[in-house]
């Protein structure tokens, strides 16, 4: 695939306020790129210079080869769709969708050819006569998206296109994101906060903090493989601990587990284990290596699955485990009771003491 973005030491500051700082990455055709990260990482800013409503301090931004990092939004092949849907509400759905159209000067006749087909693409090709307020928030939010394909752009920006939807309609919207994504073949980049979100729609996220990208991969390779302490707590959960290593082992407070032999080089640093990668052991189970004891100090339960929180001597982890039933019946480790979970040493992961600094 062709690179159609390419972000090349970009800044972006005010004063001496940095809200980008020396961000380097591409994009290639027809790709899915999330940038992931907390509330007032820049996330949203590097967006908005991709989409020409900001400029960079330094650096330079290209769209398929060509330098545009100070060209203005309608000079850019590229369109954004905005979290507040931002449509007119004196327009029709179908007025709406060709509105750009009609600014760039094409004909009525192939506004409106042009407005069903996309909106044909959304699953609303019944609704183009309707009103924005006689929608809802999903639909609405799919009126936006055909706005923003109609002009067939090289690039799609979503500046946290789901942040206004319900949790169940998130989760629709997710799946229509990513069909349309596959369905029109266009480089999709979105901005979101939610980990979960950015894990199922991506094809690479980028994780941002305080302006710097910290990790750029797939879902799979950030989650498995976080590079530092802080994506493997923000992507999903994490138990974290630091310790030496004395022969094959560390301590995890006060007990031990054995390293694979990948990790027994290493002289220490902080080590993790994801909590759904613990095994809860029975009562009449034998214990192998790797198992912790510990005293069961919280459980919430979550249908298929119970998230408890076990005090160890020197701390506490979490730990996700299916139900287990008996004869129909759940059973469910009781506050207070004690545990047994085995932690497999193929599962923990590594952080040098520069990454964890």
């Amino acid at each position: 695939m062709n690179e159609i973005i390419k972000i090349d030491a970009v800044t972006k500051s005010w004063g001496s306020v940095v809200g980008v700082d020396d961000v380097s990455f591409s994009v290639k055709e027809g790709e899915f790129v999330t940038l992931l990260g907390p509330s007032g990482c820049g996330k949203s800013t590097l967006l908005r210079m991709i989409g020409g409503f900001e400029t960079p301090t330094d650096g330079r931004i290209w769209l398929d080869g060509e330098d545009v990092s100070f060209d203005p939004p309608n000079k850019r092949a590229v369109n954004m769709v905005f979290q507040d849907y931002a449509l007119f509400p004196h327009m029709s759905v179908g007025r709406n969708v060709a509105y750009g159209l009609r600014v760039a000067g094409v004909s009525a006749s192939d506004r409106e050819a042009r407005a069903i087909e996309a909106l044909d693409l959304v699953g609303l090709a019944d609704k183009a006569n309707n009103m924005p307020h006689e929608l809802s928030g999903g639909q609405r939010q799919r009126v936006a998206l055909a706005r923003a394909i109609v002009r067939k752009p090289k690039v799609l920006l979503l500046d946290e296109p789901l942040s206004a939807l319900d949790a169940n309609l998130r989760e629709e919207m997710q799946v229509e994101l990513r069909r349309l994504h596959t369905k029109v073949g266009l480089t999709f980049i979105m901005v979101t906060h939610d980990q979960d979100e950015a894990l199922a729609m991506a094809d690479r996220v980028i994780v941002m903090r305080a302006g710097s990208v910290i990790q750029d991969g797939t879902p799979d390779e950030l989650y498995d493989q976080p590079n530092s302490p802080y994506v493997a707590g923000f992507i999903g959960a994490s138990n974290l601990f630091t310790s030496q290593v004395s022969g094959n082992t560390v301590d995890c407070f006060g007990q031990v587990l054995e390293l694979p032999s990948a990790l027994t080089t290493q002289s220490g640093g902080t080590f993790g284990f994801r909590p759904e990668k613990v095994r809860l052991l029975a009562a009449n189970e034998p214990a192998g290596p790797n198992v912790l004891t510990g005293t069961v100090r919280e459980v919430l339960y979550h249908g298929a699955s119970a998230r408890m929180v076990v005090v160890l001597g020197g701390g506490e982890i979490t730990a996700t485990c299916p139900i287990q039933t008996l004869s129909g019946r759940k059973l469910l480790p009781s506050e207070g009771s004690t545990v047994r979970l085995e932690v497999p040493s193929d599962r923990l992961m590594h952080f040098a003491q520069e990454a964890a600094e």
